[in-house]
């Protein structure tokens, strides 16, 4: 169970997991700072960017939270100003502490940001970094994976639905695989608890569409309709 503290800062509200952060202090949101610490160790695409850090022998992974769309590009991280609570960092904070409670195969949450400025807000996570995982959609450019492995993606899919968890943006770079072949789930920004609905389909689709993009641009992409069909069936068996 997650032992969480909540520090107002200069204005700011930081949200942190005692355990692993004793203290804590707005520094450890600054990249720039960490980048002058010799501490930032690379990053990940995407529109809210992920950094890597090493910090105390801990890898961590900061992520300001971004707009995209033609939005972003008038607006890049301001948002409307509903208090600290209803901002996206402490949601996803939260939900993703839940979920580990639940054992589901998800980052730690280590740290939120909620900066007010007059009507909005910004926000920054930060979670724990899945040691030696790699997007699905790296691996399968460069080799197989087993039906095996294919099956338990849609295994531990159906754990997250069956939680009540909607992932609006599951795609195949939200996924991850470990060295061990564990499957981890990432990037809950958005993401709510549910009742069962038409929303498990749409998510199941969305990564379908996300392989198939890939394999549009990638046409040596190793990915077929046999592994799709396994993920349906991981996905499908508690069904049986």
């Amino acid at each position: 169970m997650q032992s969480t503290s909540t520090e107002m800062i200069d204005g700011q509200v930081i949200w942190h997991d005692t355990q692993i952060l004793s203290k804590i202090d707005p520094l450890l949101f600054d990249l720039d700072w960490h980048r002058r610490q010799g501490e930032v160790l690379g990053g990940a695409p995407g529109r809210g960017r992920a950094h890597f850090l090493r910090i105390g022998g801990r890898e961590l992974v900061l992520r300001p939270f971004r707009r995209g769309g033609l939005v972003g590009k008038i607006n890049a991280d301001l948002y409307l100003r509903l208090g600290a609570t209803a901002s996206r960092a402490f949601r996803e904070y939260v939900l993703l502490g839940w979920m580990r409670d639940h054992n589901l195969p998800v980052p730690r949450p280590v740290a939120a940001r909620y900066t007010p400025y007059a009507m909005y807000y910004r926000a920054d996570l930060i979670t724990e970094r899945i040691p030696d995982a790699r997007p699905l959609a790296d691996i399968v450019l460069e080799e197989a994976l087993t039906l095996e492995t294919w099956t338990e993606i849609g295994a531990v899919i159906r754990q997250m639905h069956d939680l009540g968890v909607d992932h609006s943006d599951l795609n195949c770079r939200n996924i991850l695989i470990d060295v061990n072949m564990q499957v981890w789930l990432i990037d809950f920004d958005k993401c709510r608890r549910r009742a069962a609905g038409g929303w498990r389909a749409r998510n199941l689709a969305r990564l379908k569409r996300s392989l198939v993009k890939e394999r549009t641009k990638h046409p040596s992409l190793f990915w077929s309709d046999a592994d799709w069909a396994a993920v349906m069936a991981g996905y499908n068996a508690c069904d049986l």
